[in-house]
């Protein structure tokens, strides 16, 4: 059935840790698209914000599969207010193919969380990037130099230096490595560990900073700051880095970053650039901006609100959120692919 071939393209979407927080229920043309809280409990996941981009993710993916095979994919977002794990109902109806380009990106576009080469992108390529969320609610922000882009950098920094710091975020992480192949194809989901593309040295040591108790001895001498320090270097290596905006902080504002996210990203694919999402900061914003400020400790917060002030510089605005941030450029490719659960164990009738 053509709905299986749609779906195999649609989860192919990027989210948190690879959760794949979604299930379907198909009849007939009208496929149910559905969240499950329960896939990704990460402290990152405010209210579900994160879950929601990756299904605006798979939304995308599965409009483009639907255009580039002869049908057009009738959209309702949130249909139903009293089941707010119904995320959208998607009707397949008949049509002429149109324009398969972003489709043919689907089954290329991975993360790639190698250090880039620093070259800054062409101007074509920027506008391209920055015209992916044309038509679409929402808009991209790219930084123009290096100075802007250490703004940037230091806040992403910052998301590394909290995983380390924090317990929560800390086994959520670990929680979602596959440490070898056979743990990957008997999860099909998570992290496996060959796609952090980590240095021989941080192959080492990177079993041993599960140990939570280790990790609060190593923080004390400064190994979170070191991490920290890293994952600046890796955002400085980019070409650009990115954010998407959208107006407000509803649920339907998250399902469309979504769906900006991966147009950027499959237009990405197609120009042979690197990318990475980076951007769990960003849901910790939001959570502290609206008083939620459980398992974080005081200086925690505040080092999270000073990060969203550098953020909005940034963006130059101050209406709108921030819903997600990315690196893009060059590199090699990366060593690994995150696995997928197959649709049809995700599918009821």
């Amino acid at each position: 059935m053509r709905y299986q071939e749609l779906l195999k393209a649609a989860v192919q979407a990027p989210s948190g840790d690879n959760c794949q927080p979604w299930r379907f229920e198909v009849k007939g043309d009208r496929i149910r698209i559905f969240n499950l809280p329960e896939r990704d409990t990460s402290l990152f996941n405010y209210r579900q914000r994160a879950s929601l981009v990756a299904h605006g993710a798979l939304i995308e993916n599965l409009v483009l599969a639907a255009e580039a095979n002869g049908y057009s994919a009738n959209t309702v977002l949130l249909p139903d207010p009293t089941n707010p794990e119904l995320v959208a109902i998607v009707d397949l109806l008949p049509s002429v193919s149109s324009d398969a380009r972003l489709a043919s990106a689907i089954p290329q576009r991975c993360t790639n969380r190698r250090q880039y080469d620093g070259t800054l992108l062409t101007d074509e390529e920027r506008r391209t990037l920055l015209h992916a969320a044309e038509g679409m609610s929402g808009s991209v922000v790219l930084t123009h130099n290096k100075n802007e882009q250490s703004t940037v950098a230091d806040v992403i920094a910052l998301n590394d230096r909290l995983v380390f710091e924090n317990q929560y975020l800390h086994a959520f992480l670990f929680d979602h490595i596959r440490w070898d192949d056979q743990e990957a194809r008997a999860t099909l989901d998570g992290l496996d560990i060959k796609t952090l593309d980590l240095a021989p040295p941080d192959r080492l040591m990177f079993p041993l900073l599960k140990n939570w108790s280790l990790v609060k001895i190593l923080t004390a001498v400064g190994v979170s700051h070191i991490i920290a320090a890293n994952a600046r270097k890796l955002a400085m290596s980019a070409g650009a880095l990115g954010a998407v905006v959208v107006p407000g902080g509803s649920d339907e504002d998250y399902l469309n970053a979504g769906r900006i996210l991966e147009r950027i990203w499959l237009e990405a694919t197609l120009l042979d650039l690197s990318f990475q999402v980076m951007t769990g900061i960003t849901f910790l914003m939001q959570r502290i901006a609206d008083g939620e400020t459980e398992h974080l400790s005081t200086d925690q917060a505040k080092l999270v609100l000073d990060s969203r002030v550098k953020l909005k510089s940034f963006v130059g605005k101050d209406d709108g959120v921030v819903a997600v941030m990315f690196r893009v450029g060059r590199s090699g490719p990366p060593s690994a692919r995150s696995l997928r659960i197959p649709p049809e164990r995700l599918v009821s009738n």
